[in-house]
């Protein structure tokens, strides 16, 4: 059972990462990026695209990036992916499956 909460109540009471999941068996928290929480630059007054901070928000495709020297310059790999919470665990563990929402391995873990 997944129960959603603004993303902004953790940003504001960092004490609630720490709270255990809801009860039930398989029970979890998603994160919804919500207005209030979107991240800015230029001390407000444009939207951001980076999420610098835990926990992700489960509303949003967030693109990872990656990397790597070949010896002539900088290559970096990029990759749509969804965060989805492991169940039983408090958001505060960081623990998330990663899954594809597009392409040949879309929903793979």
């Amino acid at each position: 059972m997944y129960v959603t909460r603004p993303l902004s109540m953790y940003t504001k009471f960092h004490a609630a990462l720490q709270s255990p999941p809801p009860d039930g068996p398989h029970s979890r928290i998603l994160v919804i990026l919500n207005e209030e929480a979107e991240p800015t630059c230029c001390f407000g007054t444009c939207k951001s695209e980076q999420l610098l901070e835990l926990p992700f928000p489960q509303n949003k495709n967030l693109k990872t990036g990656f990397k790597t020297y070949n010896g002539n310059g900088y290559y970096v790999t990029e990759n749509k992916i969804v965060f989805i919470p492991v169940l039983n665990q408090p958001l505060s563990s960081n623990i998330y499956y990663a899954i594809q929402p597009r392409g040949s391995h879309i929903g793979y873990v």
